[in-house]
């Protein structure tokens, strides 16, 4: 299955101890890059929920954020060995500046740090927590990852119909490569016509030269690795793991043959303009796909 690396997701579940909210967001990037935000009251379960994302998701920018609300009565934790730091600070103060303001308790209040608006859950809070947040996190990949398969549905056909022009575009060059041995020996009749019509022409040496040159703009070994480059991309996108990497491999592969072509048959009479037009072609085709797969898993 092709799955895309865009997507987003969002479960809320409720615990004996609060209720949860998992959202989970992914977009593209070259390898897998987990950023998980959980509260301080759940800080002891991440370890657990970048696991659970790992078995689900091998590529992609993804943002795991958990919202943590506690149910019944909030309750408060105060810092007493704190506030009596910063009470004893003030009438230090007091006493060497002769201050006359008395402690205002709502200021003290307000320090960063005296008061916390719940104390962090008891390890039997958090064994009851879990299961909840577990199936929460597993229902909100299965989401994300619907998601991804929808788009990499849509992917996949793009990708296979650029496939299947490249395809077609290896063949139209594959037929007309065979054209390029007597275009050579035409070329190199007309030069030795302009050095002088009466000129004897050493058949057997015009022969070899030509067979030379069609050596040098020899094509067949890049289509055949161009074409077998095209059916593996093709085989991948019927399913397979890390399919992005390996496509990209691939077409990396392509546009090396695609350029060695080119290189070949540049300078060719009349079927190099056919044949440069085509290698041209390929690797506008190759350029498209190396765009979309930058956003396959």
């Amino acid at each position: 299955m092709v799955r895309s690396m865009t997507g987003y997701s969002s479960v809320r579940a409720e615990s004996p101890e609060g209720s949860v909210l998992v959202s989970l967001k992914s977009i593209n990037h070259r390898f897998l890059d987990l950023q998980v935000r959980v509260p301080p009251e759940l800080e002891a379960l991440e370890p657990e929920l970048r696991r659970l994302v790992r078995e689900q998701i091998s590529r992609g920018h993804v943002e795991l954020t958990v919202t943590f609300d506690r149910a019944g009565e909030a309750r408060l934790q105060l810092d007493r060995g704190l506030l009596e730091a910063y009470v004893e600070a003030c009438r230090q103060l007091r006493r060497e500046f002769g201050f006359t303001a008395e402690v205002d308790p709502v200021s003290l209040l307000r320090v960063p740090g005296i008061v916390s608006a719940s104390a962090l859950p008891t390890p039997e809070e958090l064994e009851r927590c879990w299961p909840v947040l577990k199936r929460a996190t597993l229902q909100a990949l299965e989401r994300l990852n619907a998601m991804r398969a929808q788009e990499g549905a849509a992917l996949a056909a793009d990708l296979r119909a650029h496939l299947d022009r490249l395809e077609q575009l290896t063949a139209s060059v594959q037929a007309i490569s065979g054209q390029m041995g007597s275009s050579l020996r035409q070329r190199l009749e007309r030069r030795l016509l302009e050095l002088g019509p009466d000129l004897p022409v050493d058949q057997p040496r015009l022969a070899q030269e030509v067979a030379l040159l069609v050596a040098r703009s020899d094509i067949a070994e890049e289509l055949v690795r161009l074409h077998s480059h095209v059916r593996q991309a093709a085989q991948l996108l019927n399913g397979g793991t890390e399919i992005g990497k390996k496509l990209d491999f691939l077409l990396q592969e392509m546009n090396r043959e695609a350029n060695t072509i080119l290189s070949k048959t540049a300078d060719l009479p009349e079927v190099g303009l056919t044949l440069s037009g085509y290698a041209i072609e390929m690797k506008a085709e190759i350029e498209k796909l190396r765009e979309q797969v930058q956003n396959v898993e």
